[in-house]
Parts: structure tokens; sequence; C-alpha cells
């Protein structure tokens, strides 16, 4: 089945404990799909995704939150607060970077909210396990 609306691999979790009937062990970080699975006319105004690598894979720590919307998405990396905003309608192949263009400040403002929807459950790094 496909699915033309903002979907995320952080769906996954809340999907199958949604039609598992069972509670999460932690906060999640996505939404269940069964709605959009269920029913064609259902939808969503955003996926959210995420993304920790540490310095040895990049030589620089990032933390990087996505949010997509339809028509727009954005990266942001919680680190430096340096990012990436693209219009997909506009610009589907994202070579015009709209983060800080002064137009865009309502629409990053707008998607920003989307990221703050994220439990705020981030923990202390740990030790490190690979690259990653």
């Amino acid at each position: 089945m496909a699915v033309d609306q903002p979907v995320s691999t952080l769906d996954l979790g809340p999907t199958f404990y949604d039609y598992g009937n069972a509670d999460a062990l932690q906060a999640q970080h996505g939404s269940s799909l069964r709605p959009l699975l269920e029913n064609a006319t259902a939808t969503r105004d955003f996926a959210l995704n995420e993304w920790g690598l540490l310095p040895g894979r990049v030589g620089v720590a990032l933390e990087l939150r996505t949010v997509r919307t339809r028509t727009h998405k954005m990266t942001v990396d919680l680190n430096s607060g340096a990012g990436e905003l693209y219009d997909l309608v506009a610009d589907p192949q994202e070579r015009q970077n709209l983060f800080d263009d002064p137009a865009a400040v309502s629409l990053r403002e707008r998607l920003m909210s989307y990221l703050a929807t994220r439990p705020d459950d981030q923990r202390p790094d740990s030790t490190p396990v690979g690259t990653a």
C-alpha cells in the first residue's frame, strides 16, 4: 500500500504498538500509521526523523532533527543551530536552502514548532558503540 502523506521510520514502533494493542515502554517519537493505512482520506501535517552522529563518523558531533510536510523539509543540527529548509514543490531537487532566508522565517518557525512536539527524553551520552 502506498501512502502520500509524510511518514517516517520513527512511525513504525507506534504503529506496531497500535496494532498490537500494547502500551509503549518509553516515549515514542513517531505516530501510528494506522489511520493512514485504514482510511484513504486520512491526512497528517508532518513526520519527524532524527539522527545522532559521533565526531568519529563525520569529524564533528551532530544531533540532527528533521521535519517533513507534504511541501517542505527542514533539518536542524541541535548542537550548532545550523539548518536546511527546502520547498519540495518549487525545489524538488533540494538545491535552494531557505533556512536563513528572511522571507521564510514564519515557515521555519512553524516547522520548528513541529520539531518541538518530539518528547523531551534525551539522555546524556553513554558509552559510544560503533561510529554512529
